[in-house]
């Protein structure tokens, strides 16, 4: 994306790129209770944590993240060899995860390309090795079906793990925070955010509290009923807008790639 951004994925190889700070800046600690969706993704190289995002679990045996925690990382499948992911889930902490999977495959859109900023398509669906057990504090999410409306469905909230700190040598967040965030029109997302196409993106306004280094992927809610609506994707660092993968514009893709995966991996 050639506008200024700041993609809220955490890379510990990538020391070139712009310094990152925070995790959920500002919000409060919250309990997986009301957050049993939630998942927190690791991924290793030769046994080394390399870089970490945020998921929802969509049923037993996928989760949705966003495309940049997968392509960027693995070159679009080319180097997949090199990776591993691992999804914990099932408790606020995410260092005593009840339940921990590793990632068998996954899919992101065609069309995603991060350098392109006519379609952000930031997106991805992931495959896991075994299928998990639902849970009390593990369960799959509701996606929003809906059209997305700035006024009906202004008030959000996002959860994550993201770090603490300034340095890329700051840990992630021990326990899962969550910040409460205001949608703002696609009008107004242009005019913070002039070159970005909002066709299939949620944008929330400027605040003291919002998403970043290590958020990406993380579920994006209503407030009102945890149904997810978008999906963490970056943070323009100008206006201090965060915007987000709209999943209402994705169900179709979603229901198809899921449908795909467990055709490619389970057949009989």
């Amino acid at each position: 994306m050639n506008f200024s951004v700041l993609l809220i994925l955490i890379l510990a190889f990538a020391s070139a790129k712009p310094e990152m700070k925070g995790f959920i800046v500002g919000g409060q600690e919250v309990s997986i209770s009301r957050w049993p969706f939630v998942t927190f993704i690791e991924t290793t190289s030769s046994h080394m944590m390399v870089s970490v995002c945020g998921g929802s679990l969509l049923s037993s045996q996928t989760v949705l993240t966003a495309a940049h925690c997968l392509d960027d990382v693995t070159d679009n499948k080319r180097k997949m060899n090199e990776y591993s992911f691992t999804i914990y889930m099932g408790h606020s902490s995410y260092k005593r995860a009840s339940v921990a999977r590793r990632v068998k495959d996954y899919e992101t859109p065609r069309e995603y390309d991060p350098d392109n900023e006519d379609v952000i398509a930031d997106i991805g669906v992931m495959f896991l090795h075994t299928p998990v057990k639902f849970l009390p504090n593990v369960k799959k999410v509701i996606l929003f079906n809906r059209r997305f409306s700035p006024t009906r469905d202004r008030r959000l909230v996002v959860a994550g793990w993201g770090k603490t700190g300034p340095s890329m040598n700051s840990p992630t967040s021990l326990k899962l925070k969550a910040a409460k965030l205001e949608a703002i029109s696609a009008k107004d997302c242009i005019r913070h955010i002039p070159l970005i196409n909002v066709k299939s993106v949620v944008c929330t306004a400027p605040s003291k509290e919002y998403a970043f280094s290590g958020d990406s992927g993380g579920p994006l809610v209503k407030r009102s009923s945890h149904y997810q609506l978008g999906i963490v994707s970056f943070r323009h660092e100008d206006s201090g807008v965060t915007v987000f993968t709209s999943v209402p514009d994705y169900i179709d893709w979603i229901k198809e790639t899921q449908l795909a995966l467990y055709q490619t991996h389970c057949k009989k």
